[in-house]
């Protein structure tokens, strides 16, 4: 047979395919047919010529195809009886472009920011061959390659994505894929920075997290501090305490993510200032006024005397020949070189910021007289020590110096100097200096001297307490500066000491150490307890014994 068809078809249009042969058997059992078409959509119908003109048998079909049917193939068959002859024809249905897919390159896992990722468009079929490629990401376009490729993945990159392909004959659409990018963010409501006492809700997100098992574990300043399903980290009242570098991990079946740390500052007005005064007696007449505050954002500071303003940060303050002045963030320190009774009064340390103002108040009383003491207020025995009284650079007329220790007066002469030529143990104690003149006196502020030496002889006692039991009391007693550690002997054996030795040797011996003293008690005391026991002091400036005999 032979067969008649159009070089293409159009999909959806109505075609007509006729399969003929040069003969015709009317009465015969020669049966000619199409093979291979859509009966729903067709027609067929046949015609037998027998005249002058021709002869034949002619087999029409009247169709429609779809995209499906490209490359399809028909047969138009004539057989007869089992012999069977046919003719081949492949469809070309000319249809815009159709099954048109988006793969996602890597398909599986978590996208994270900085990946690389592609989406393919793939086409099932077009004739004519496809002409273009149009990527959009939520209805915009983004790209005309047929592989839309992202490096370094960003969080916006998150959204719907399809593609739209062409040919000469129309367009074809893919369905729309969402590009999850699991990026964990942190945003604060009602702004990173809020004023103490605001409620204060951090969220931490990931896009499209709804309908999504998500468990979240907050951070702050790198320290764990919840974990659970809630997204959102709340402070009802947000204090000054709760301020820091907030994070969040987000992790779902697949892995998890990590913000980035987010600042939350809290700003409060200054707290109460400390003040700290300070006055420098040994090597110089120097007065110190220091106020520090605790405050977000920063105070200005000021300090003040009797409400004159003697220091200020942030403020040029004219200086003053004696001041120096130090600003740092909520410090300020004044310093008053050659310090003396004008300088005494009430200062007051003033803190503000745009959230509120405070302030702090304290005496400072500076002397007139200072006591000076050379080398050191802590010397050896038998140091040549000098005391120097200095007097105010005002003092009137000839000046007289009265000296005291420890509360009891030693001299008084023109002289501001007291001389230890070799200074002995019972020489120290606290000493202060009195400047008398006709313009009026000053009494310096006390300073302790401390001589150290080695112990002294020891003194031992021992005692026999019979009524009630026979009870054995050796005590020894030394003095020394620094404290000395106390050994009891009795010949090579060591019965006791203040620290640092074993325990008693009998349980019947007791031992009760106190500051350069030790007493031993021996309860039933027997024959064996009698002898000579000897009493060791020793610190580190020297040593001394003596010994005491116990009768029983």
């Amino acid at each position: 047979p032979s067969a008649v068809v159009s070089e293409e078809e159009t999909e959806g249009q109505r075609s007509t395919l006729e399969c003929s042969t040069p003969y015709a058997c009317p009465w015969g059992d020669a049966v000619l047919h199409w093979v291979g078409y859509d009966p729903q959509v067709s027609t067929v119908s046949g015609r037998v010529q027998l005249d002058t003109s021709g002869v034949g048998h002619y087999l029409t079909l009247s169709t429609s195809f779809s995209w499906r049917d490209h490359s399809r193939k028909l047969l138009c068959e004539v057989s007869y009886g089992s012999r069977k002859a046919s003719r081949e024809v492949v469809l070309r249905v000319r249809h815009a472009p159709k099954d048109i897919q988006v793969s996602v390159s890597p398909s599986t896992g978590n996208i994270h920011v900085g990946d690389t990722v592609s989406l393919s468009c793939e086409v099932g079929s077009s004739h004519p061959p496809v002409s273009g490629y149009h990527w959009y990401k939520d209805g915009v376009a983004v790209s005309s390659e047929r592989v839309l490729t992202l490096r370094g993945v960003r969080r916006e990159d998150h959204g719907q994505y399809h593609c739209e392909v062409q040919n000469a004959l129309g367009a074809g659409t893919a369905p729309a894929v969402t590009l999850q990018v699991f990026s964990a963010e942190i945003s604060a409501s009602p702004a990173a920075e809020v004023r103490e006492g605001t409620a204060t809700t951090l969220s931490c997100d990931v896009p499209s997290r709804e309908g999504q098992d998500l468990n979240y574990t907050w951070y702050r300043n790198s320290a764990w501090l919840r974990e659970g399903s809630s997204h959102t980290l709340l402070f009802p009242a947000v204090a000054a305490a709760d301020a820091g570098y907030y994070s969040c991990k987000v992790t779902n079946s697949q892995g998890s993510d990590t913000s980035q740390p987010i600042s939350l500052s809290v700003t409060y007005p200054p707290r109460t200032p400390s003040v700290t005064l300070f006055q420098e007696t040994q090597g110089g007449r120097l007065a110190v006024v220091q106020c520090a505050v605790d405050s977000h954002p920063p105070a200005t500071m000021a300090i003040d005397r009797d409400g004159a303003v003697l220091a200020a940060s942030g403020v040029q303050v004219a200086p003053r020949q004696r001041f120096s002045v130090t600003a740092s963030r909520n410090s300020l320190r004044l310093e008053i070189r050659d310090a003396g009774p004008r300088d005494s009064g009430k200062y007051r340390c003033t803190a503000s910021n745009a959230l509120g103002n405070t302030s702090a108040t304290k005496v400072l009383v500076t002397r007139a007289a200072e006591l000076l003491i050379q080398p050191s207020t802590e010397v050896r025995e038998g140091t040549e020590v000098t005391l120097t009284c200095v007097g105010a650079g005002d003092t009137g007329g000839q000046p007289l110096y009265a000296w005291y220790r420890n509360g009891k007066r030693l001299q008084e002469s023109p002289i501001p100097v007291l001389r230890f030529p070799s200074i002995r143990g019972d020489d120290a104690g606290a000493f202060q200096c009195r400047v008398r003149s006709s313009n009026g006196s000053d009494t310096s502020g006390t300073v302790p001297l401390r001589v150290l030496y080695p112990p002294r002889p020891p003194v031992m006692s021992s005692f026999l307490q019979t009524q009630g039991g026979r009870l054995g009391i050796i005590q020894c007693s030394v003095e020394s500066d620094p404290e000395s550690n106390l050994t009891l002997w009795r010949g090579h054996n060591t019965i006791a000491c203040s620290w640092g030795c074993p325990p008693a040797p009998s349980p019947r011996v007791r031992v009760t150490p106190s500051y350069n003293s030790l007493q031993v008690q021996i309860q039933e005391v027997v024959l064996e307890d009698e002898g000579t026991y000897v009493c060791q002091a020793g610190n580190t400036q020297g040593s001394s014994s003596a010994a005491v005999e116990f009768r029983a």
